[in-house]
Formats: structure tokens, C-alpha cells, sequence
């Protein structure tokens, strides 16, 4: 009987397997996840590991789209730049939410503030 830690070492192995050097050989998270026998999400979150591990996998939202590892600099610098401007996509919407919670709490008082 194989225990889950052999389970995703096996998925780990198969997942770097099967992913290409180079943007231009990106492939797409659904091709990889049927390739792996694996849902896409539980794809993404070893992949995200992957990462974590050393691994420098990088993501592309433009053609070719997909998944790949970094085969230069320049292409961990982009990826590095794809991340930054998430994050403050992110950052604005956090702000924009916190800015509304507070406009909640002074419009509707009495009521429980949300915990955040």
C-alpha cells in the first residue's frame, strides 16, 4: 500500500516531468492535470509546493499559456513582475474592502462589525 507522502513525491516526479523548458513550451493547466490524472486544483496547489521546493516553475496568462519552468533570467524577472502586479491588484482590493467595512459599521450601528 503506497502512503500519501509516496502518493505526491509520485505526483511531483510526474508533474516535472511532463512540464517543458521555456515559455514557448508552456502547457496549459487543463493538458497537465489529464496528463497527471490529477484535478486542477490539487495541480495547482503541487505545483505551488513545487515551487516552494526550488523549482522555478512560472506561470504564462499570454500565449503560449501555460505552465513551464524557467529556462532564463528573463523569464523568472517576468514572472517576478506577473506576481508583483497581482499582489497589488490584491492589495487595492483589500484596501477597497476595509474602506467599505468601516463605511458599513458607521452607516449601520448596532449591528456586529465583521471581524476582520
Amino acid at each position: 500500500m503506497t502512503t500519501a507522502i509516496e502518493t505526491k513525491h509520485d505526483l511531483k516526479e510526474n508533474i516535472l516531468y511532463n512540464l517543458k523548458h521555456g515559455q514557448q513550451n508552456a502547457i496549459k493547466k487543463v493538458e497537465l492535470a489529464q496528463r497527471c490524472e490529477v484535478h486542477e486544483r490539487a495541480l495547482r496547489l503541487v505545483i505551488r509546493e513545487l515551487i516552494d521546493d526550488g523549482h522555478p516553475i512560472c506561470g504564462s496568462p499570454q500565449a503560449p499559456y501555460g505552465y513551464y519552468i524557467a529556462d532564463s533570467p528573463e523569464e523568472i524577472k517576468a514572472e517576478l513582475e506577473l506576481l508583483r502586479g497581482y499582489g497589488k491588484e490584491l492589495f487595492r482590493r483589500y484596501s477597497t474592502l476595509k474602506k467599505i467595512k468601516a463605511s458599513f459599521i458607521l452607516q449601520h450601528p448596532g449591528q456586529m462589525p465583521l471581524g476582520i
